[in-house]
């Protein structure tokens, strides 16, 4: 069974109506201030020094380049979050609608990870998610963008992995497109990349438990690597999940659901899934879960101490004043401290939509428990 189904989508060309909402001062966004070549260029440079084999002499200027090319998707993923906050709107009420820029650590980590790729063609340095309630209506949604209804976006590929999920248990709709803006001055960030993502609940809660075991452990499960009981505990995860919702099972797990749960039951217990998942959501101290709707800030810069188990977070007005606090955490390469730069709406959706940073897999041992109760 191949692992994703990759098809272009359908539609006008994009030309987006809600332009006018991506923060007004055109000064306020970042330009691309190189060249591709010179950004395939930085990015390779930095390879080495990630990985610790070397430091190349023109590190600094090598991490300016990678920083403004990062920099430069913000106004693209602003335009493609407002266009699918839109659509949510008219799928469900209370679904989560977020965005991020991808963190430096993961631009660099998935460079070393892909050694053929070059930055310029990196499809997810800006991305934005929505988390709707079920299978049905992700399909609305996925919907709307497919062509059902023909408006605003034209080459896009999708990436479905609900019909054909990932051996890792990873199930969701990724959505990429460029950005082809109307208004002349924004010729600057034509043809930018933006990936948009649609789950479910439960889809989203296995993300964020995988996130969670990553971050903790240092183990790349994320990328679907790491240790080998670890990995079959969330294809068989996965797989229960994917029977919940009646969609495609993953490949390699047991068909029979009672063969399935116990083999679930087992690594779960061998791995002392629960205590760990609730060890660490335990010990961190968290932001506020909820606050007044007018808050003055538009951006939190999270910051997470893996070592310590804690997470702090600053607030901005200016997205360019918290571009650079980000920029001078990531400059120096620190394994126990992950930085993410986030926008939302409220503080409660940001815990909603960044659970992984709170440790927050409490639906995710729901859905365990849930599925374990079905053995007898």
């Amino acid at each position: 069974m191949p692992d994703t189904i990759m098809e272009p989508l359908q539609g006008g060309q994009f030309l987006c109506p809600f332009e006018a909402d991506a923060d007004g001062d055109m000064a306020e966004w970042t330009k691309r201030e190189y060249r591709k070549g010179e950004i395939d260029r930085a990015g390779a440079l930095l390879v080495p020094w990630w990985k610790g084999e070397s430091k190349p002499e023109k590190v600094g200027e090598a991490f300016k380049v990678v920083q403004n090319w990062r920099s430069s998707h913000a106004l693209p993923l602003n335009v493609f979050q407002s266009a699918l906050r839109s659509r949510v709107k008219r799928v469900e009420e209370g679904a989560i609608v977020a965005q991020r820029l991808k963190r430096f650590s993961s631009v660099m980590n998935k460079l070393v990870r892909e050694p053929t790729m070059k930055l310029s063609q990196m499809h997810d340095l800006g991305g934005c998610r929505a988390i709707l309630s079920s299978i049905e209506l992700v399909d609305v949604l996925y919907g709307l963008y497919r062509g059902d209804e023909p408006l605003y976006h034209s080459g896009l590929k999708c990436y479905d992995y609900i019909r054909a999920p990932k051996d890792d248990g990873y199930r969701g709709i990724h959505i990429v497109g460029r950005y082809h803006p109307r208004v002349l001055s924004r010729q600057p960030w034509c043809g930018q990349r933006i990936e948009i993502q649609l789950r479910t609940r439960l889809q989203h809660a296995f993300a964020t438990a995988v996130e969670t075991v990553t971050t903790f452990t240092r183990e790349p499960l994320k990328f679907g690597a790491g240790p080998a009981e670890w990995r079959r505990f969330f294809s068989l995860m996965g797989s229960a999940l994917a029977r919940r919702e009646a969609t495609t099972l993953i490949h390699g797990t047991p068909t029979d659901e009672v063969e399935l749960l116990r083999e679930l039951r087992g690594c779960a217990a061998s791995l002392k899934v629960h205590s760990r998942l609730s060890g660490w959501a335990h010990a961190m101290r968290v932001v506020p879960t909820s606050g007044p709707k007018d808050q003055a800030f538009k951006w939190l810069l999270l910051i997470l101490n893996i070592k310590e188990t804690t997470i702090n977070f600053r607030k901005f007005t200016s997205r360019r004043e918290a571009t650079i606090e980000i920029a001078k955490i990531e400059k120096f390469k620190q394994e126990d401290i992950d930085a993410v730069l986030v926008w939302v709406k409220s503080i409660s959706e940001l815990r909603a939509a960044y659970p992984n940073y709170y440790a927050d897999t409490r639906e995710f041992i729901e859905a365990l428990d849930s599925a374990l109760r079905r053995l007898k």
